[in-house]
């Protein structure tokens, strides 16, 4: 497959089954903000080497592609996902970042006031990825205010992974040996 296909060269691109539309859409921009958000997930893995967050990252950028595959399609498509069988984001994607919110919250990484981050470079990387997935979160409601999302599953999901995002930074902190 080839990457330069000038399909795109009059700010045109195609959904998911071919529809086509502008390039300054609400619906390219609130996947492209996805597809940023998993950019800045991939910078904070490579921080994270071969550790287990660096794993759980990995898993979260996977769940993101089935997220921006659902924010690709045109609500009239939207059927055209099952009668393909394309996988999407099920609630127990949503139930696995609560039980890490969870788990991390009962260790002792709690919301204590805003900090400020940096103090090693995976905790930059993580802050920007939270404020890279509060981005991702205004454009999908602004998306879902003039096409209504089929699911609620996608501003829950995203919404929760920005809450994740800021917990594994400090933690980051506290296992670099860093307190606020």
């Amino acid at each position: 497959m080839k990457i330069s296909t000038k399909t795109g060269d009059k700010a045109q691109t195609s959904l998911m089954f071919g529809r086509r539309v502008s390039k300054a859409c609400q619906r390219v921009k609130a996947y492209g903000a996805v597809d940023s958000l998993s950019a800045q997930i991939a910078m904070a893995r490579a921080f994270a080497g071969e550790s287990a967050l660096g794993g759980e990252l990995l898993n979260i950028q996977k769940k993101l592609v089935l997220l921006m595959t659902e924010l690709a399609t045109d609500n009239a498509d939207y059927p055209k996902l099952s009668q393909k069988n394309v996988p999407l984001l099920q609630q127990p994607d949503l139930e696995e970042l609560e039980k890490k919110i969870d788990e991390m919250e009962s260790a002792g990484d709690t919301f204590t006031g805003w900090k400020h981050a940096g103090d090693t470079p995976l905790d930059a990387a993580l802050n920007l990825a939270r404020t890279a997935c509060r981005e991702a979160e205004r454009q999908i409601a602004e998306l879902s205010q003039t096409q209504p999302l089929p699911r609620e599953l996608i501003p829950a999901y995203i919404n929760r992974l920005s809450d994740l995002l800021y917990l594994y930074s400090i933690s980051a902190d506290k296992t670099a040996g860093y307190q606020e």
